[in-house]
């Protein structure tokens, strides 16, 4: 699963995101990271990501892939970290596996490298990598929202779904939203 916190948490936000994205990554260091260690930690959010790589990020899908290869490992938060916190440098040369090993121990590393079996850079989306299916269904989800830009956010407040939102978020705004729902 790709998810951090409690499903008992009174907030439900589900983000659509695209590992290559700018903007993505900026709302993942500045509003999420803090989020995760607050919020996400005291039980207040549950977060859920969600993969909805651009077509024009050419290593988008990519990093998708290597994100849940992990999740099914369970290591999300470790890639999910590891890839935004990298996100320049990867993004240049493509050479995401650099930090996804980097970021696990050598036997977790050599799992999610058989999660990844047949589903190289070569292979385009939905062409035989068995991940494809998990993408394909977040980017399923993410054309009901719908989602026209990354990231895209959905609250949930105690069974409740909002708006969704999108676009660059502070955790200062996002926290007075969450403390003004309880």
């Amino acid at each position: 699963m790709k998810t951090l916190g409690s499903k008992d948490a009174p907030i439900m936000m589900e983000v659509f995101s695209d590992y290559q994205c700018p903007a993505c990554g900026a709302l993942f260091e500045q509003t999420l990271r803090p989020m995760i260690n607050d919020y996400v930690a005291a039980g207040k959010v549950y977060l859920v990501h969600h993969d909805f790589p651009l077509p024009i990020h050419p290593y988008g899908y990519e990093a998708a892939r290597w994100v849940n290869a992990a999740a099914r490992i369970g290591r999300f938060q470790e890639i999910d970290a590891a890839l935004y916190d990298n996100q320049k440098a990867w993004s240049g040369d493509g050479n995401i596996e650099k930090y996804v090993s980097g970021a696990l121990s050598a036997a977790d590393f050599k799992r999610v490298q058989k999660q990844m079996a047949g589903c190289g850079i070569e292979i385009k989306p939905g062409q035989g990598c068995a991940l494809d299916a998990f993408i394909e269904q977040d980017k399923e989800l993410g054309r009901t929202v719908p989602v026209n830009q990354t990231p895209t956010y959905v609250f949930t407040h105690k069974g409740e779904r909002l708006a969704p939102g999108a676009g660059p978020l502070s955790w200062q705004l996002l926290k007075q939203f969450f403390d003004s729902l309880n």
